[in-house]
């Protein structure tokens, strides 16, 4: 009987329109990807578009948001919290699917051990690190965010993506002057980073923004629609606050600023370090925000933080060992594979920027994350 129960018509459904809608994400983010690096290996630079007027970009990003949207709303109506792990983790899967297919990048040892790594690491997150919480009425909700704990975590929290989105602006701005006059070779601070590298930690700050950002959108999102479920299921109104309302239009504003640092990350940084890195911001900004805000420390074990951060050191190996690569960190990997497959016609793309073509290029194995 209970099987019967929790494996309904509605359980199969929210499973296929999730695995269907995180298969669609996942190339879409690829395409989007796509579209970012063709455009930015333009030349003269006075061909580049912005996003928005960018045919393959435009409809990957429409067919990624309606997919977002249509997976979530069906994920949080019909899956039990312990499934969502396990599908973040086939999410990885089919990030790294998308990745071969649309970007070019090969399965090799390394890439497989990586991406298995990425997904044991996913799956003890999201397993361990969900703690369910029952329905509030707004009042408990208000009481909850005026507990002290709770304010001097969140100023504190605020204060930390503030500061590190000025200085990712800032570090982007520079980073945009210096690309016209200096090569990807190039070193900046004496010889402790390239231009390449800091590119590539623009994008991974840009992703660990938007999974932070993101999860505050879902405690909004989870709060409002408790709101929704008391005023609908249980005939409690709690629309006619304006606390209501305004926790949705929090979620909207946060979950555009998702979407944009998001992308903004995708331009910079390969999605196969850039995906997992913010799935697993998402995931551990989720839990903690869950523990604070809800006061669900007694709740959490000792062997479930130890899980959790586990599950943090394999995800970031696994990010490792996928950005490890055997040639210049002049271009990615995922940039040389398209712009070498990119048809004549699109754009003039100087032979400086290819990796071949730099002289002093390194033989020895390096990764972005920890080239000197």
């Amino acid at each position: 009987m209970l099987i019967d129960d929790t494996y309904n018509a509605s359980f199969w459904i929210g499973i296929g329109v999730s695995l269907i809608t995180n298969l669609i994400q996942a190339f879409a983010m690829a395409f989007q990807r796509k579209s970012h690096i063709l455009n930015d290996h333009l030349y003269p630079r006075e061909l580049r578009k912005p996003a928005y007027r960018r045919p393959l970009w435009l409809t990957s990003f429409i067919a990624y948001l309606g997919a977002n949207i249509t997976g979530t709303v069906f994920s949080v109506g019909y899956l039990p919290v312990v499934i969502l792990a396990p599908i973040g983790a086939i999410n990885l899967v089919f990030n790294a699917i998308a990745a071969r297919v649309v970007l070019g990048d090969p399965f090799t040892v390394r890439s497989v051990g990586g991406t298995l790594l990425i997904i044991v690491g996913a799956l003890l997150v999201g397993l361990f690190g969900v703690i369910q919480e029952p329905n509030h009425s707004l009042e408990a909700l208000l009481a909850l965010y005026k507990r002290p704990a709770f304010i001097i975590y969140f100023s504190i929290l605020e204060s930390f993506i503030l500061v590190t989105m000025v200085t990712t602006h800032l570090l982007e701005h520079f980073y945009h002057q210096w690309e016209e006059d200096m090569t990807p070779d190039q070193k900046l601070l004496g010889s402790w980073l390239s231009m390449a590298d800091l590119k590539v930690y623009i994008g991974i700050s840009y992703g660990v923004l938007g999974g932070n950002i993101s999860s505050q959108s879902l405690l909004f999102a989870k709060s409002g629609l408790e709101l929704f479920i008391l005023t609908i299921v249980y005939g409690e109104n709690q629309l006619q606050h304006a606390w209501t309302w305004g926790l949705v239009v929090m979620t909207v504003v946060t979950a555009a600023l998702q979407l944009y640092y998001l992308n903004k990350g995708l331009r910079l940084c390969d999605t196969m370090i850039l995906i997992p890195l913010s799935f697993c911001a998402f995931n551990l900004s989720c839990l903690f925000n869950g523990l604070v805000y809800y006061n669900q420390w007694d709740l959490l074990r000792w062997w479930q933080l130890l899980y959790v951060l586990l599950g943090v050191a394999l995800t970031v190996s696994g990010v490792l060992c996928l950005s490890w690569r055997s040639s210049s960190p002049a271009i990615s990997r995922q940039e040389e594979i398209v712009v070498e497959n990119t048809p004549e016609g699109y754009g003039t793309i100087p032979t400086s920027h290819m990796d071949h073509d730099h002289p002093n290029r390194q033989s020895s194995e390096t990764s972005p994350l920890l080239s000197s």
